[in-house]
């Protein structure tokens, strides 16, 4: 196994272990880390909706998608992509609540989950399978206090897809 794959494996592990993490305009298609706009954009809606569903299978009001929150979600899964980490801090030190700061966006409670996964037949599907499998994440999905999210997805040349689900309650 590469290197490189072990350490994703790695962070992927410790990611589902720990509690999700508290707490940029949508770039042109095709350039989301070697994948269609189009493509990205159903798998992000996909995530988005399956997220929704949980919601409303626990008596929560459904979350609305917010495009500047979904550039900052797309934004993060596409550094993950381009540069082949998997952290909720990207290159420039900045935390989920340091991007939405520097977007703008105004919040009173964020939260950031993320993953990544290759080979399934429905991608989003298992992204957020294995994060209502994650106490922290399922309870980022799970938070009434969350009204607004954004979704992000990049895949890389490999098939790979990492994502981003911002979450903020205003």
């Amino acid at each position: 196994m590469p290197k490189h794959a072990l350490l994703l494996m790695t962070l992927l592990v410790l990611c589902a272990l720990l509690p999700g993490c508290p707490l940029e305009e949508l770039p042109p298609d095709g350039q989301n880390g070697g994948s269609t706009g189009a493509a990205v954009a159903t798998i992000e809606q996909r995530a988005f909706d399956l997220v929704n569903i949980e919601r409303a299978n626990h008596g929560l009001p459904a979350l609305v998608m917010d495009s500047a929150i979904r550039g900052v979600a797309r934004r993060h899964s596409q550094e993950m992509a381009a540069y082949n980490y998997f952290n909720h801090t990207n290159l420039a030190g900045m935390s989920p609540a340091d991007r939405l700061n520097n977007a703008g966006i105004p919040w009173r409670v964020a939260g950031e989950n993320i993953a990544y996964n290759s080979g399934h037949a429905d991608p989003a599907a298992a992204a957020v399978v294995s994060w209502m499998n994650s106490p922290g994440h399922r309870a980022n999905i799970l938070n009434a206090e969350y009204t607004h999210t954004g979704m992000g997805v990049a895949r890389q040349e490999n098939g790979l897809h990492f994502y981003t689900q911002v979450f903020v309650g205003r």
